[in-house]
């Protein structure tokens, strides 16, 4: 019930967040600043005092996560649902979970724009990543940390470019088949890996827009955390509501995506080709009257 309120707590902080601002810039798809769009990454930094809220139904009644510009050239990015989710699980504690993207500079001219972003994790236990009828992924107790550049690049037709590589070191990950006869599988102990991914993504429309991303890696949003995969991933976000007066409205978004992903070390794959519709969230900025 407390998660409930906690997500009503939110949508009137967004309410409120609209209703004192007075932008002459209606914010839409084509202006805001999209940090992990279908599991891509980008250069960019949230401004000062602006707020991502982003909801999985699929962790309800739980929150998920949240992205707040600290400053202009800095982004925490808040991974609500192992902080608060780990009170009830062994040992009833919160999982350190943290996540900073930096900005290093804008872009100027062809020169594109670059940020660094880590993330740190500490699990006190096992944590079950992915249980296919086919596949299991796990992380066993101990740390992940990824640290990587980003590059982006946009064109006066609203379409962007982005370029990301970087290094995880991982603890304890298991990935595995589930076929007992030709049993497939790897266990890490310790391991580091390479990171790299490159995306595209069209803002089409104030309300629409478009996105395609090529990884090898660790990803932020769709089996998160886990180095060592393949994955192409399609999708598109939707602002349907961008011109509607009411902040809780105007301020929600939605991406739906598609997804391919390989694990050389299963030999197995986790598929969903045509589009799902696996979170929505709200993007605004808490300013007061000028």
């Amino acid at each position: 019930m407390k998660f409930r309120i906690s997500i009503v707590a939110i949508l009137l902080i967004c309410q409120y967040g609209m209703t004192f601002s007075q932008d002459k810039i209606i914010s839409n798809i084509q202006t805001e600043v999209l940090l992990h769009p279908a599991n891509g990454f980008t250069a960019y930094t949230l401004k000062k005092g602006e707020f991502i809220y982003n909801q999985s139904p699929f962790t309800l009644p739980f929150p998920s996560w949240a992205w707040w510009g600290i400053t202009d050239n800095i982004t925490a990015e808040i991974d609500l649902l192992p902080l608060i989710g780990g009170f009830f699980q062994e040992p009833h504690l919160p999982v350190p979970s943290f996540n900073f993207r930096f900005k290093i500079k804008d872009q100027k001219g062809v020169s594109p724009a670059i940020a660094f972003e880590t993330m740190y994790q500490h699990l006190w236990r096992t944590q079950n990543q992915s249980d296919q009828s086919n596949l299991r992924i796990e992380r066993q107790r101990g740390n992940t940390w990824f640290n990587r550049f980003n590059f982006s690049l946009k064109n006066a037709n609203n379409l962007h470019l982005h370029f990301s590589a970087g290094l995880t070191y991982t603890e304890n990950l298991l990935i595995e088949n589930k076929d007992t006869a030709n049993y497939i599988g790897e266990f890490f102990p310790k391991t580091i890996n390479p990171d790299v991914s490159f995306s595209l993504d069209w803002r089409i429309k104030p309300w629409l827009s478009s996105h395609f991303t090529s990884s090898y890696g660790t990803t932020f949003v769709y089996l998160d955390n886990i180095p060592r995969k393949y994955q192409l991933s399609y999708g598109f976000r939707l602002a349907p509501f961008y011109k509607n007066k009411y902040g809780i409205l105007k301020h929600f978004r939605k991406e739906f995506i598609g997804f391919y992903m390989w694990l050389p070390d299963a030999q197995e794959s986790i598929e969903s080709v045509v589009p799902i519709f696996p979170y929505f969230y709200w993007q605004w900025t808490l300013k007061g009257k000028k």
